[in-house]
């Protein structure tokens, strides 16, 4: 069941330094079974720029881990230079573990040999598996 859809992250980057899903979600994405992550970029430049997104989850919002072994948008998501790409993953089984108390995502471009650079948007969708 569908427990929420938020739009957590929604800013140019340029860089291949990891960034983050604003902090005042991370309650909210601690409080369900499963997220689904969905969005899109534009303006992106770079020499075949890419993306990726991992959930990371933490017990006191200061020691985070990774919610999977293999990111939810794994780096072999290519990013057009001309036009929009829709990305979109999913944090896998709900029944393999619980999520911590807080979770967020951490998104970071990368380029072949140039800096990569775009407007990236991306919301969270939480779901709890269905009971009984």
């Amino acid at each position: 069941m569908r427990i929420f859809n938020q739009l957590v992250f929604d800013s140019y980057i340029n860089g291949t330094a990891s960034v983050y899903s604003n902090p005042s979600f991370d309650d909210l994405l601690g409080h369900t079974d499963q997220l689904s992550i969905t969005g899109y970029t534009a303006q992106v430049s770079g020499s075949t720029p890419k993306i990726e997104v991992q959930v990371e989850h933490s017990f006191d919002n200061i020691r985070w881990q990774n919610r999977n072994t293999t990111a939810e948008i794994p780096n072999a998501t290519t990013l057009s230079t001309v036009a929009e790409t829709p990305i979109q993953g999913h944090d896998g089984d709900p029944n393999a573990r619980p999520t911590l108390g807080f979770a967020r995502l951490r998104i970071t471009l990368s380029a072949v040999s140039s800096t990569p650079a775009g407007q990236v948007r991306i919301w969270a969708i939480g779901r709890d598996r269905a009971s009984g």
